[in-house]
């Protein structure tokens, strides 16, 4: 005789594991805090730091920026200009030839940093990486404008430590222009003399997995 049909134990079809049999999920990676500080160049060099802005909310807006200094941290000269709408990596690059240009037209012939916060085109410049975003005749260009200065060298450096570049890029859409001195808007002024006296931002860094 068959078993009645509601006597018959049901199958549970899910899969109950016990916490210790559960696939291991790993926690995310936690970030580590770093302090990061404009530095100066060397005494007789000049720094250049230059960012470049995009706006992927189709106002078409685009900027650069950057700041030229001295080893004590004065701000010789510094540009905040609006440009073509382009990708980052060009807009980027963009900033860096402008500044290349305006500092070769101080005609100080002193050599030059260019530091900025875009890793990959750092990394292209210094030969460390062949990965690209720029256009060859671009990347020519920066090179040939480095080999107007007697030494250059070329540094990343986190934004917290581009902080001047970047105010400026902002600024373009209020007062574009090209400032000798301490000419300059007050916001980039404050944050060019935060630089100067060595103040110091928090950046969380996340651990490689």
């Amino acid at each position: 005789m068959a078993c009645p049909t509601s006597l018959l134990p049901t199958c549970d079809r899910r899969l109950h594991l016990s916490p210790a049999a559960r696939p291991f999920q790993p926690s995310p990676p936690s970030p580590r805090f770093v302090m990061v500080r404009w530095t100066p160049p060397p005494f007789g060099w000049l720094k250049l730091n230059f960012d470049g802005s995009v706006h992927n909310d189709g106002s078409g807006r685009a900027s650069i920026g950057g700041v030229i200094r001295d080893s004590m941290g004065c701000v010789v000269l510094s540009f905040a200009e609006k440009t073509e709408h382009s990708t980052v990596g060009i807009v980027e690059a963009r900033a860096l030839i402008r500044g290349l240009q305006l500092a070769r037209g101080l005609g100080l012939g002193m050599p030059v940093v260019a530091e900025g916060d875009d890793l990959v085109l750092v990394q292209l410049l210094r030969g460390e990486e062949t990965q690209t975003r720029i256009p060859v005749a671009m990347q020519q260009e920066i090179v040939a404008l480095l080999r107007c200065f007697p030494e250059r060298d070329v540094r990343h450096v986190y934004r917290e430590g581009n902080m001047v570049a970047h105010t400026l890029c902002r600024q373009a859409y209020l007062y574009p222009g090209v400032w000798a001195g301490a000419l300059v808007p007050s916001v980039v002024w404050a944050k060019a003399e935060d630089d100067r006296r060595g103040v110091a931002h928090q950046r969380a860094v996340v651990r490689a997995a």
